[in-house]
């Protein structure tokens, strides 16, 4: 490799790469190169020019068809690959005319040819109508380095929208679900889709035997269609914070707020050019009634007495027209039913043949419910993993969204956590056990007893079960009653029972240890130890005798 000293930085100078491995014929062509005023860079190689291309820029190169160590061809077709050089004008020099010669090397690539000896009057007019070419690629790279700049700029403009549109979604349209609201069990599911679509959640107790599900999903993608969404929570919000300061003692219906909320944001929707689907239901525990105003939104789902329907006749969405007056539907509702409210993003998904998910479907996925006694929990986990199993590998177009609220049997209310298959969410479980034995009043052997068996099953279970689901969620409830402690963990995923074997006793059993020989705690500190299977959910019971102290 060999480089003729000349200043590459002055501006306006032409880069030449030479490549020719006969030192006669680099001298030849190389002196009166510089004598023009070009900037001259020779390789001896065909490796040595692949080298030099790849670090190094050049206006022009003039290479030799035959080389020792690999002809110009290789050299060409690898200066053709590269993305920074493929557009670098190339001369081809040979001592042959042959016709063949010069075809091939045009139809790789090449930009001319010429015959040596090298006739420097003609390069130098050819160099000189090259630099027009070159003078435009330059001006071109420049405005393409533009172009890139703009779009970084535009890229990261978006990146930053969307990592705020996400925080809106994550914090404000999805937020929170409180587990054991008005006294009934809820549970949700928010998978949001590619971009930010709209979709959002709201669970709120606004009397102490009721439940409030607010679920939603506004028209478009983006910061709009958040924004949009946090402002129907907001509203919802305030129009509840007011009714409950100013008026009597007399409880406000739910065809009360939607038309409040319809009332003013109707007219900035209409403006917007934009309209939100929206349902509000009220689950009323001591009344036993459920009440729905579905506003344009897919209605809910009802699994009661062993029957699965669909409740809710769709108005007009909000934002359509403004004088549409909101009607509001109810039926009876019982201990033990559940109430399941989606959003379209989840009975649209499709799988790769273009079929929709629909809501037969869904409804099929839910019949084994009325043979097993599942919480809110499981029935979400149980619903989304059927939905990820029908679309296979493809990505979802909407936001799935999915809340369930399930009436609990009658009786003390259980005490109720939610806790994803993870070892570091131990310390959560044996706090939520301390808390239950303080406020019940405990011995502090019998809440010992509790959370070694309950630390014990969790671990198992996160060990040697499994879910098909990201985030899979295993449900804890506790409660006192009759005399009893009793524990249930529930979670989906294969049959997987922890008390299939029994270890034998090996030494006495320390209540501050958790470890080594847990299926004999289990075995030896419950009184009692129940597990059931169905259709993909493990349940498993517990109970300890609280004694007469």
């Amino acid at each position: 490799m060999n480089t003729l000293v000349t200043d590459p930085l002055v501006e306006g100078i032409l880069r030449i790469l030479l490549i020719d491995d006969e030192p006669i014929a680099r001298r030849i062509l190389s002196q009166p190169l510089a004598e023009m005023g070009y900037h001259i860079t020779m390789a001896v190689s065909g490796n040595d020019a692949v080298q030099l291309l790849e670090n190094h820029d050049f206006d022009l190169v003039l290479l030799d068809i035959g080389m020792q160590d690999g002809d110009g061809y290789v050299v060409l077709e690898a200066l053709r690959r590269g993305e920074a050089v493929r557009w670098v004008p190339v001369i081809m020099t040979s001592g042959y005319k042959s016709e063949t010669q010069i075809m091939r090397a045009l139809e790789l690539g090449a930009d001319d040819y010429m015959i040596k000896p090298i006739n420097l009057g003609f390069l130098r007019f050819k160099i000189r109508n090259f630099q027009r070419v070159i003078s435009l690629q330059s001006m071109n790279r420049t405005l393409l380095d533009r172009v890139r700049q703009k779009r970084q700029l535009l890229e990261d403009q978006i990146a930053i929208e969307f990592e705020y549109s996400t925080r809106i979604q994550k914090t404000l349209l999805f937020g929170t679900i409180p587990v054991v609201p008005g006294g009934v069990f809820t549970s949700a599911r928010a998978q949001a889709a590619q971009g930010i679509n709209g979709d959002f959640i709201e669970v709120i107790s606004v009397y102490p035997d009721s439940v409030d599900i607010l679920i939603g999903d506004v028209m478009g993608k983006g910061p709009l269609a958040a924004i949009l969404g946090a402002d129907v929570k907001l509203q919802v919000q305030r129009q509840i914070s007011t009714r409950l300061t100013t008026s009597n003692a007399k409880r406000f219906s739910v065809g009360e707020i939607v038309n409040a909320i319809h009332g003013t944001l109707t007219p900035k929707l209409i403006e917007l050019e934009s309209f939100v689907t929206f349902l509000y239901a009220r689950v009323d525990k001591a009344a036993g009634k459920l009440t729905v105003v579905c506003c344009g939104h897919p209605p809910l789902i009802i699994l009661s007495d062993g029957h699965t329907r669909l409740f809710g006749s769709p108005n007009l969405p909000l934002g359509l027209l403004a004088d549409e007056v909101y009607v509001e539907q109810q039926c009876d509702i019982f201990a033990g039913a559940s109430v399941i409210c989606y959003s379209d993003g989840l009975s649209e998904a499709k799988n790769s043949q273009g079929e929709a998910y629909g809501e037969d479907r869904l409804m099929q996925e839910l019949a084994p419910y009325h043979q097993s006694p599942w919480g809110a929990n499981a029935l979400v986990e149980t619903v989304y993993a059927s939905v990820l199993r029908f679309i296979g590998g493809q990505d979802l177009a909407d936001d799935l969204t999915l809340v369930v609220a399930t009436v609990p049997n009658a009786g003390a209310v259980p005490h109720r956590l939610r806790l994803a298959r993870e070892l570091c969410h131990i310390t959560e479980l044996r706090s939520f056990i301390g808390n239950f034995a303080r406020e019940q009043k405990l011995t502090d052997d019998l809440a010992d007893k509790i959370t070694l068996v309950a630390v014990e099953v969790f671990t198992n279970t996160v060990f040697h079960s499994s879910s098909e689901i990201t985030n899979s969620m295993i449900e804890v409830q506790i409660r006192h009653h009759d005399g009893s402690v009793w524990l249930l963990l529930e979670m989906l995923g294969p049959y997987f029972n922890p008390m299939r074997e029994t270890l034998p006793l090996e030494e006495p059993v320390d209540l501050n240890r958790e470890g080594g020989f847990g299926l004999h705690i289990i075995n030896s500190l419950a009184d009692t130890f129940d597990y059931s299977y169905a259709a993909g959910v493990s349940c498993m019971k517990l109970s300890f005798l609280d004694l007469p102290r």
